[in-house]
């Protein structure tokens, strides 16, 4: 240890300190640590240390520190505030709120106190205590960002976008380039369905913070794709509307197409009800219903006013988490049953699903006795990955074994075939990444 540092311990902190507000986390450790060996009642250093260490996660070593400076200026009520943090942060709650509630008794409007007390009480569940304590940091600070963020989740967590939105804008208003507050809001509005509103306010995020993989999540969940119809060289597809409500009716209650595509969606819904879901539906996004669907339509037909689709396609079971969905693919029999239609279809929903939604591998079940279905799956590209014998329960008919295939995105990538028939049915390679 120099010799000189113990006649000087304020000059070594003085280079701590100037360290820390640099951003050079680990010169101010150094220096801090000198002069809390030399001077071990340096409250001071011994506090900043602890904020350190505790920033690092060392909250053992941070816990001593922080005891030791409050021991040596029991009057900081700042010390004990950060301790109380330290120790929410590590998990402890319920203690940190008991601290944060004794730095109150002496100081009741200590505005950090109350922002800290109330976090603890939103992660304790408390969130009436928690609006209370961050009502009352505001009427001391009433221009501090973060305690108008911290209501609107409050408020979001109760049950109450609405009035969370303004306490996000003026968290904004207050700090522009506060990305919390920004993804906040956007979430807050997506969840709302204002998806144009959420799109700008994750884009502006991205702008001020582009590495921020949770606001590009949220911003691929309201894309406007989503809703976009699908074109490719002979078909359409187009997102479900309520103008689509005939021909679903009659596919759903055709049983010989049911007993392929899917068994067990209901058959009897009345047609004035399922108007009514594809009215409703038509205002969510995928990331809300964990599925997509088209109906398959010849280009030039969903020109007119009478359209006359060929088939339904869907990615169901969606986990956006996950990245994976189920592919499901109906043509009803008939002479509507154009020759390569579903084949067109798949391509374009890999092509989707693969290159637009990101996701990381498509799923096939296929229901056992459905020999064609499973031998084009796999010609395809998907492994079968099982087969669960008698697992579904088909009333009157006993139960059904099913066949469970699966395609990730390397195989898709690998996949000549694919590329093969992509660039012939559509003129594009959909196997490629950036083929637009």
């Amino acid at each position: 240890m120099p010799a000189a540092l113990a006649a000087q311990p304020t000059d070594t902190y003085t280079q701590a300190l100037n360290a820390y507000r640099r951003g050079d986390f680990a010169a101010a450790r150094a220096r801090l640590e000198e002069v809390a060996a030399v001077t071990p009642t340096h409250a001071e250093a011994r506090h900043l240390l602890a904020v350190l260490l505790a920033r690092e996660q060392c909250y053992t070593e941070a816990e001593t520190h922080f005891l030791a400076a409050m021991r040596n200026a029991p009057q900081r009520h700042d010390f004990r505030c950060n301790h109380a943090l330290s120790l929410h942060e590590r998990g402890d709650s319920e203690q940190a709120a008991t601290l944060f509630r004794n730095v109150l008794e002496s100081q009741p409007a200590f505005a950090p106190a109350l922002n800290g007390l109330g976090g603890a009480l939103f992660k304790l569940g408390d969130l009436a205590g928690a609006e209370q304590a961050f009502r009352r940091a505001l009427q001391s600070q009433p221009s501090n960002a973060q305690h108008h963020n911290n209501l609107g989740n409050v408020l979001k967590e109760r049950g109450l976008p609405e009035q969370a939105l303004p306490c996000y804008r003026q968290a904004l208003s207050l700090q522009p380039g506060y990305s919390e507050a920004g993804f906040n809001l956007g979430v807050t509005l997506k969840e709302l369905d204002r998806h144009e509103e959420a799109r700008g306010c994750f884009e502006r995020v991205l702008q001020l913070k582009p590495d921020y993989p949770q606001a590009a999540e949220q911003l691929e969940q309201v894309a406007a794709f989503w809703r976009e119809p699908i074109k490719g060289k002979r078909l359409v597809l187009r997102p479900y509307g309520e103008q689509d409500a005939p021909f679903l009716h009659r596919c759903f209650r055709d049983a010989d197409f049911m007993a392929h595509y899917h068994q067990f969606l209901s058959t009897g819904e009345p047609l004035a009800r399922l108007k009514a879901a594809l009215r409703n539906a038509a205002l969510s996004l995928s990331w809300r219903s964990r599925a997509a669907d088209w109906v398959i339509h010849r280009p030039g037909e969903i020109k007119h006013s009478t359209e006359h689709p060929i088939g339904i396609i869907n990615l169901a079971d969606l986990d956006l988490h996950h990245r994976r969905a189920e592919l499901l693919i109906g043509i009803p029999a008939g002479q509507k049953r154009h020759a390569g239609a579903a084949l067109e279809a798949t391509l374009l929903v890999m092509d989707f699903a693969f290159n637009r939604a990101r996701l990381n591998k498509l799923t096939s079940l296929v229901y056992e006795g459905n020999g064609y279905a499973q031998r084009n799956t796999l010609e395809l590209g998907f492994k079968q990955e099982g087969f669960r014998p008698q697992h579904l329960r088909v009333a009157g008919q006993g139960y059904l074994g099913v066949f469970e295939n699966g395609l990730t995105v390397a195989d898709f990538r690998a996949n000549q075939r694919l590329a093969r028939l992509s660039r012939r049915l559509l003129g594009w390679d959909v196997t490629e990444e950036n083929h637009e």
